[in-house]
C-alpha cells in the first residue's frame, strides 16, 4: 500500500513551505515541467512541490502535521467490488479527505489531474459559502431597502413640494447605488463560482468520474440564479421608483419655471412701461429746454417724441443682442439708421415749422 498525502497552500505561502521543507532535511531541486492542468515547479527525495492558479500543492509520501488549506490522502490499494471505474483504474471516495485508487502510477493522474480536481473542489467549496454569506446578507439588506422605498413612494405620492422631492429622489439614489454595489460583488462571486464548478466538471469527465457533489453544486447553482434574478427584480423596481419621482420632479419644475416665465414676463413688460414713460418725460425736457417746441403743432411734437423713445428702448434690447450674441444683425442697423433719422427731424423739425 502505498500513500500520497497532497498538500496544499495558498501561493502566497510557498517561500515559507519550502523553508519548512528545507528545514525538516528535505532537499528540493528546482525542476519545471509543465502539464495540462498544473506545473510542477521542484522536485525532491519523496516530495513533489507544484502549481495550480494561485493554489501551491505539496505531495508527500508521509502524513505529516502540517498548517494547510486542505489535505487530502491518496491510497493506492487493491479493489473490491465497492470500487467504481474511472479512466486510469477503479477509485473509491472515502471522503473529502481520503481517496482509495486501484491503479498504476501515471504522472498525469498524481501530478496533474488529482491535485487540479481538489484545489477546484477547494474553491467551489470556499466561493459556495462566501456566496451564500453574501446571499443572505443581501435579502436582509433587501427587506430593509424595500421598506424604505415603500415608505418614500407614500411620501412621494403626497408631496407637491420640489425641495421635499429632491431630497426623496436623492435618497431612493442612494440606496440604488449602494444595493447595486453590492449585488455587483456578490454577481461576480457567482460567476467565479460557476467558472470553478464548470472546471471541476471538465477535469472529473478526463477522469471519467462521477461524483455525486455534481448534484449538491447543480441545487446550489440554482438557489444562488434564483436570489441573484430576486435582487435584480429589486434593482430594477428601485430604479422604476427612481425614474417615476423624478418624472413627477420635472413636472413640478416646469410649473414653477412657467410660473417664473409668466412673472418674468410681466415684469419685463412693466420695465418696458416705466421705460418708456421715462425716456419721453426726459426727452421732453431735454429737447424743450435746448429747442422750444412751442412753434410745433402738439401732434407733432408727440408723434417724433413717442417714435424717438420707442426706438430708444428697441435700440436697447438690439444692443443686449448684440452683446450676448457678439454679431451685428441687420436690426442694428435700421434701428441706428431710424434713430439717427429721427434725432435729425427732432433738430430741425422746429426750423422747418417756423419757416411754413
Amino acid at each position: 500500500m502505498d500513500l500520497y498525502v497532497y498538500y496544499y497552500f495558498h501561493s502566497d505561502e510557498m517561500d515559507k513551505t519550502i523553508k519548512n521543507l528545507m528545514n525538516r532535511g528535505v532537499d528540493l531541486k528546482p525542476k519545471f515541467k509543465r502539464y495540462r492542468h498544473t506545473e510542477i515547479i521542484a522536485i525532491g527525495d519523496g516530495v513533489v512541490l507544484g502549481k495550480y492558479e494561485n493554489i501551491v500543492f505539496l505531495i508527500l509520501k508521509d502524513d505529516i502535521p502540517c498548517d494547510c488549506l486542505k489535505k487530502v490522502i491518496v491510497e493506492i490499494t487493491t479493489a473490491d467490488e465497492t470500487f467504481a471505474e474511472f479512466k486510469f483504474g477503479k477509485f473509491k471516495v472515502e471522503n473529502e479527505e481520503k481517496i482509495k485508487i486501484d491503479a498504476e502510477f501515471s504522472e498525469e493522474l498524481f501530478y496533474d489531474l488529482i491535485p487540479a480536481l481538489h484545489i477546484e473542489l477547494l474553491k467551489v467549496r470556499s466561493l459556495l459559502k462566501e456566496c451564500n454569506l453574501q446571499a443572505e446578507a443581501l435579502s436582509k439588506e433587501e427587506t430593509e431597502i424595500i421598506r424604505e422605498i415603500s415608505k418614500l413612494s407614500e411620501v412621494a405620492k403626497k408631496s407637491s413640494e420640489v425641495l421635499e422631492l429632491e431630497e426623496i429622489v436623492t435618497e431612493v439614489s442612494t440606496h440604488h447605488t449602494d444595493f447595486f454595489r453590492k449585488f455587483m460583488h456578490f454577481k461576480d462571486i457567482n460567476e467565479e463560482l460557476f467558472s470553478a464548478i464548470t472546471r471541476f466538471e471538465v477535469i472529473s469527465k478526463e477522469l471519467d468520474m462521477f461524483f455525486e457533489k455534481f448534484l449538491e453544486f447543480k441545487e446550489s447553482v440554482e438557489r444562488l440564479k434564483y436570489f441573484e434574478s430576486k435582487f435584480e427584480q429589486t434593482l430594477n423596481g428601485i430604479r422604476d421608483m427612481f425614474s417615476l419621482i423624478s418624472l413627477r420632479l420635472d413636472m413640478l419644475r416646469n410649473r414653477e419655471y412657467l410660473e417664473l416665465q409668466k412673472r418674468t414676463s410681466s415684469l419685463q413688460a412693466a420695465t418696458a412701461v416705466i421705460e418708456f414713460v421715462a425716456v419721453f418725460y426726459y426727452t421732453l425736457k431735454i429737447w424743450d429746454h435746448f429747442m422750444p417746441i412751442e412753434s410745433l403743432p402738439n401732434s407733432i411734437s408727440f408723434l417724433i417724441l413717442t417714435l424717438f423713445t420707442a426706438l430708444v428702448v428697441i435700440y436697447t434690447d438690439v444692443l443686449g443682442e448684440i452683446i450676448r450674441e457678439r454679431k451685428v444683425s441687420w436690426k442694428f442697423v435700421a434701428t441706428t439708421f431710424l434713430l439717427v433719422f429721427v434725432v435729425l427731424l427732432m433738430v430741425l423739425a422746429p426750423n422747418l415749422f417756423s419757416e411754413a
